[in-house]
């Protein structure tokens, strides 16, 4: 990503890598420092206001081992995210670190449910890729659908949500501040399609997520292609008694209006699988061939319709096809790297940073000095330009070393500290 000049003590760097490896080779890394911005909405539309964020897009980082890849992300687009409709969140960097196994096997027990809200999966530009679920559920007790609603009856987030994406991708900011995808994050692949979709995305058990298009014979990339299309329909229901497995919803949710509230596809529970009757299975996937996977994989798929439209389960459906476990699943972005890991560079002279921690830097962005803060005390500390040229080098004394950059040239800096023989970069943004 960064074009450095120095050798990183236990990380190895990768200019290519033995065989195709898509789980390594697929993600949007940003390999020229690009930050990321966004726009909102001050007012009234249709004026908007700009924010340039001083953090980076895309995916910073792919490290990987043997049996998994560590992607280092903000989780935050390249292209202009906003402006929002009807949503007062914006999104903020994250520093997130997604673990992806390399060989994911099916999951041959009680397979893991996906999240309702939440991130299930990472798109290839490292923002999170949500469940259907919008977080909220019918309350019978105030007739309405409520964050802390009776839990039978789960809002779909399509529907409930899906006037408030940007046009730039499809994608907004939830409470906390984390932008992410619900259905189609369409600046990643291309539709209408004469082709078979490119990989959009890594569910958290190490399976690909295509576009909407695959080969028309699963097995056979000499079939052409066809959009793929979701084994999920609406109930014939007449009312809301009654759950998708058959038990009974204790209590009821909503009676079924029609051009009001509560129309049949506004909860999740109001669909159903029905076998065999679209080109993917109930994990929303299909056993197949692929570009990058030649002798075959299982692939998640997004569903839409003819029109490019999004369609129920959209991306993942309740279940992952794959093993994760539920330890995994909860520690999704706040994975902790091991040592020794190869990190991967579609650049030549670019080594990647190790993901370590134990050093913090503060105020970050800064004007006139900055605190280096360390676990134990450094054997030295090297502020580097982007380029790899040393700027300053330092021998600490303490824990804490106060650096004076009051005459920096504003702009972006790493701060590379030696610390028992182990190397951190952190990246250093001074301002005017």
């Amino acid at each position: 990503m960064k074009n450095r000049l120095l050798t990183i003590i236990g990380v190895s760097t990768a200019f290519a890598v033995s065989g195709q490896s898509p789980e390594i080779e697929a993600w949007m890394l940003n390999t020229d420092g690009d930050m990321a911005d966004y726009e909102f909405y001050p007012g009234p539309p249709p004026t908007t206001s700009a924010v340039q964020l001083t953090d980076s897009s895309d995916v910073k980082t792919v490290c990987y081992n043997a049996t998994d890849v560590y992607v280092r992300a903000n989780g935050l687009a390249s292209y202009t995210m906003g402006p929002w409709l009807q949503n007062p969140n914006v999104p903020s960097s994250q520093e997130w670190v997604f673990k992806i196994p390399r060989s994911p096997i099916e999951a041959t027990g009680m397979n893991t449910s996906t999240p309702f809200g939440g991130a299930q999966a990472v798109a290839i530009n490292g923002v999170l890729m949500y469940g259907y679920g919008d977080g909220k559920s019918y309350s019978s007790s105030t007739g309405s659908n409520e964050h802390n609603g009776d839990g039978n009856w789960v809002g779909d987030a399509w529907v409930s949500e899906g006037s408030t994406l940007d046009a730039t991708g499809a994608g907004h900011a939830d409470g906390n501040e984390r932008y992410h995808y619900h259905a189609t994050p369409f600046s990643l692949y291309t539709d209408p399609s004469t082709g078979h979709s490119v990989i959009i995305g890594y569910a958290l058990d190490g399976f690909p997520i295509y576009g909407p298009y695959g080969y028309t014979i699963a097995t056979n990339s000499s079939s052409g292609t066809t959009r793929m299309v979701s084994s999920y329909a609406l109930r014939s229901i007449t009312d809301r008694t009654i759950l998708p497995n058959g038990s009974n919803s204790t209590p009821p949710g909503p009676a079924i209006t029609t051009g009001g509230s509560f129309d049949l596809g506004t909860y999740i529970q109001d669909y159903e699988y029905v076998v065999s009757s679209g080109s993917l299975d109930e994990y929303n996937g299909r056993y197949c061939v692929t570009p990058e996977y030649p002798s075959g994989t299982y692939a998640y798929f997004l569903s839409t319709d003819n029109s490019g439209d999004p369609q129920f389960p959209y991306i993942l459906a309740g279940s992952y096809y794959g093993v994760l476990s539920q330890q995994d699943l909860q520690s999704a972005g706040n994975s902790t790297s091991p040592g020794g890991l190869t990190c991967y560079s579609e650049t030549p002279n670019s080594i990647e940073e190790e993901l370590t921690e134990g050093v913090s830097i503060y105020p970050n962005p800064a004007n006139s000095f900055v605190k280096i803060i360390s676990e134990s005390i450094p054997q030295e500390i090297i502020i580097l330009s982007l380029g790899g040229k040393v700027i300053e080098s330092l021998n600490p004394s303490s824990l804490k070393t106060e650096l004076s950059i009051s005459n920096y040239p504003s702009g972006i800096y790493l701060v590379r500290v030696l610390n028992n023989n182990a190397v951190t970069f952190k990246r250093l943004v001074i301002t005017e």
